[in-house]
This record gives structure tokens, C-alpha cells and sequence, in this order.
């Protein structure tokens, strides 16, 4: 005799729940999601000075920069020249090529170095 649900050992109180509302199912995709977000490490004065040394040398002898940049779910790094720089907003504009322009922001640069 081949076991199913009323064979003694089953629960047939939880038989009906193997599927899920799309409102659940989102909802635990959505705290998924915010766990494997990447947490922003908190810099201290030295590195600062230290990015900010680099983009300044970087202008000034026009030479191309490779920044580590914090996303939502990880690092990434552009390289280009620093076409211009807002430290009242506090955004930096990045040349990657000669159509494409980037703009990132000071808060989630994590390193720069002169390539």
C-alpha cells in the first residue's frame, strides 16, 4: 500500500497551505532582497582625505581614476577622467568614454585611484 494524505503520519492540517498569497510571497522576497543589500562601510577621516587627495591630483595632471563605488547590492568600480566636480551637491562627474558621462556621489565613493 502506496502512503497519501490520510495515511497515519500525515498532517492534513497543513495540507491546504502549499501555496502561498502573492502579497506573502512578495513580502518575504522583499526581506530576502533587504538582507543581501550591501551595507555602506562608514570611512574615516584618513581615507577621506586620501579620495580626496587622489581627485584632486587627478584633475590637475587630467589623468584617468579607478572608483570603487557602493550599489545596492555590492561594489563597482569606473574608470575614467573627472570631468567636474559639485561639493555643494556632492557629486563627482566621471568621463567613462568619449559619449558616455557618469555622475556618483561622494557618500557611496569608497576608494580612488590614480590608473
Amino acid at each position: 500500500m502506496t502512503p497519501n494524505k490520510l495515511s497515519p503520519g500525515y498532517n492534513l492540517m497543513w495540507e491546504s497551505s502549499r501555496m502561498m498569497l502573492p502579497d506573502h510571497r512578495e513580502q518575504l522576497l522583499k526581506e530576502r532582497r533587504k538582507q543581501e543589500e550591501f551595507q555602506l562601510p562608514i570611512l574615516d577621516d584618513d581615507q577621506l582625505e586620501e579620495i580626496n587627495r587622489v581627485i584632486v591630483k587627478s584633475i590637475e595632471q587630467e589623468r584617468t581614476v579607478t572608483i570603487t563605488y557602493a550599489e545596492k547590492y555590492g561594489t563597482a568600480e569606473f574608470w575614467g577622467k573627472i570631468q567636474k566636480v559639485d561639493v555643494n551637491e556632492g557629486w563627482l562627474r566621471l568621463k567613462i568614454n568619449d559619449e558616455d558621462n557618469l555622475s556618483l556621489s561622494f557618500k557611496r565613493i569608497l576608494q580612488v585611484e590614480i590608473s
